[in-house]
This record gives C-alpha cells, structure tokens and sequence, in this order.
C-alpha cells in the first residue's frame, strides 16, 4: 500500500479519532483496548491488554496506545480473533479496530472463506517493529524498575524502552518475540489510517499517522485534532529505522530456516512430543475458524496422540497461516510452530508462489478453484 498523507499527531489524539468514527456513525462497535487491573493490588498491569468492545465515545479517551504497539493483546487474542469470534466478523455491523500487519493479513483470509465481511471493517493499522508478549513475566527478573512507575513503553533495538514518571527512561533487556524477529511484512495489506512509533523518540509526545483511503482521510479531517505534516528528518528516521528492521528480520529469517532445515525429521518430530495438546495454539490462531474442531474432539475422546494432533493441525492451517507467531508465542512447551509453519510458508512461495494474506485475488493452492485450473493446464 502507499499512503495518501503523512502526518505527526499529539499521542492524546489517537482516541479522539477512534471516538469520531462512532460520532460520525462510521462504525456500531470499535474493538478498543484496555489494561489489566489487578484485584488484590488494584495496579494497573500495563503488559497485559485485553481487548475492549467499545460502543461510546467516553469510552476511548484514556486508550492504552504504547502497551498495545508493545505487547499486544494478551495471550491467544488478536484483533482478527477477537472480531471472527466476538463480533461475528462484522457480519451483520460496522466495526472499527486497530490491526497488526499479521491481523490484516487474517482478515484476506477469513474474507476469503466468508468468515469477516471487509466490506464493514474501519481498519487502523499499526506499522512497527514488533512485540514483546513475554514482557511481563520477564520483568519479574528486572529488580531496578518498578512496573507500576511506567508510564509510556516502546520497542528498542536491544528490547524495550521504557520512560517512568518522573521523566526518566531506561532500555530493558526484554525479548522482543522471534516470531517478529523473522517477519518481514511490517506493513498492513489493508487499512484506513495506520500509526507508528518507528523513528520517534520515546520521550516524543507526538506519533506518526498515515491516511491510506479516502475514508480514513475524511474521518481525520472530522476528528478536527491538529496534525502537522511529516518533517523530512523525521520522515527519513522513520524510513531508515523500518529499512533496518526489515533487512534483519530477513537475515535472521534465512539463517533460522536454514539451521531448521539442517535438523533431520526425527528432530522435527521430537519436538511435537513435547506437545500436551492443550489446545492454546488453536485458540490463537487468527485463522482457525471451525465452530466445532475435529482435534479438540478426539482429543477429549483420547483417540489422537500428540504428534498427529500437531500434524493435522499444521497440515490444516499451513496455506493460510499469516505468520502471526501467535502458536508460538503462547506455547507453555516453547514449541517451535511459526519454524515449522514459516518453512512450509517459504516452499508454497517457491512451488506454487503463493503467500497468505496478501491479496483477495491470490487463489489458494489447494482450492478446488485451483485445482482445476491446474487440471485445465495439464489438457
């Protein structure tokens, strides 16, 4: 995609274009977020967000916009998730949402088998670097900061950046996912507006805001919130900063897929053993959509062991997994799902030169649309 306009606006004002979409009767329901508040303590867990059905407009004005580019949502929800699941795709209603690059990439698709209706999605996009899930229960080991004196988060080359409240800032050495690591389509395939923190600073009151349809450009011109063109020096940071972030995640992502292709298939399949077939790689999976799942049956009923379940699993969802990482980030046996998933993704790329999530058109390879063009061929 390219964008249409790019501006700087005051982080403040995020909320407000969300809160424009419901005034101006855009969208019914935005999937919002909001932070975990812990009931003993009643501290605000700022690594934990949870997604927010938001139907008011007094409902957005303190949203949680650095924890979300940061971490996430929490454990096995995703945006795409979230809206198939809880909003029935936006099926019957218009709904806004703020989208990863690996969520739009959901949303081809599960517009594809009818599962999300594109057509009443208000998509806000965020451009970044990539996210720390793990952050939380890493920080248990950081003894010189205080979780609860963050006020602002932002992901670092060495991990994440955090500035506390009394104006100070501090890089922790926490693991951004390897997942994100390896990803090197960084950018929505389908959005309205997208937002980035990329190239500005973290004590920065102000982040990046990009306009990519008509209808995103008349929601921020109804928002009346100040914008300011983007500078060319922040412009160029900003570009420099993704250029970097995309030239390593591909170095990482060949050198990873080659040590896995070294491993023999005994290897490979040592790793499923560990499986517990708990079912959390399947409840995260943006694209797994069957209402009744044949694995979770024979699970209860004992009649699959564990590595045909993870088997059948990848054979399912292989030519439509977008590489979210959301299997493995989740996985409480660190399994190593998005190599197996991202190799089968690099060989569907060189055999059939087909990659999920990028476009409506694309024909998934194992359709029968597209075996009986394959059949025409061969006549």
């Amino acid at each position: 995609m390219d964008s249409m306009a790019e501006y700087l606006i005051k982080n403040e004002d995020f909320s407000k274009i969300l809160a424009t979409l419901l005034k101006e009767k855009v969208v019914d329901k935005i999937i919002g977020a909001q932070l975990r508040v812990d009931k003993k303590s009643g501290n605000v867990d700022r690594f934990t967000v949870q997604p927010k059905l938001v139907e008011k407009e007094e409902d957005l004005s303190d949203f949680p916009l650095s924890p979300l580019i940061a971490f996430g949502y929490a454990r096995t929800d995703s945006a795409s998730k979230y809206l198939h699941k809880s909003v029935a795709g936006a099926m019957n209603e218009k709904v806004g949402l703020i989208a990863r690059p690996c969520d739009t990439r959901a949303l081809i698709e599960l517009a594809k088998i009818r599962q999300v209706n594109l057509d009443n999605l208000f998509i806000v996009g965020i451009e970044d670097r990539g996210m720390l899930p793990k952050a939380g229960r890493e920080m248990r080991s950081i003894k010189d900061v205080d979780p609860t004196k963050i006020v602002k988060e932002k992901v670092g080359d060495k991990g994440l950046i955090v500035k506390l409240d009394d104006g100070s800032t501090k890089e922790l050495n926490l693991s951004v996912a390897e997942n994100c690591l390896r990803c090197y389509r960084k950018i929505p395939v389908v959005a309205d507006l997208t937002v980035s923190d990329l190239g500005i600073p973290i004590d920065s009151e102000e982040i990046i805001l990009k306009v990519y349809s008509d209808k995103g450009n008349e929601i921020l011109e109804k928002s009346g919130i100040s914008k300011k063109a983007l500078p060319a020096n922040i412009k160029k940071d900003h570009e420099d900063t993704f250029n970097g972030i995309i030239e390593k995640a591909k170095e990482k992502r060949t050198k990873d897929l080659e040590e896995w292709d070294k491993l023999s298939q005994e290897e490979k399949i040592a790793e499923l053993l560990k499986c517990t077939m708990c079912n959390t790689c399947i409840r995260g999976c943006p694209v797994c959509y069957c209402v009744d799942c044949i694995l979770q049956k024979k699970r209860k009923d004992k009649t699959i062991d564990k590595v045909t379940y993870q088997l059948t699993r990848i054979a399912h969802d292989a030519d439509r997994c977008v590489e979210c990482g959301n299997c493995d980030n989740n996985c409480p046996q660190n399994l190593p799902l998005s190599l197996y998933f991202q190799s089968l993704n690099e060989a569907f790329k060189e055999k059939f030169d087909y990659e999920a999530g990028l476009s409506l058109e694309d024909t998934p390879f194992r359709s029968g649309k597209a075996i009986s063009e394959m059949e025409l061929e061969k006549t």
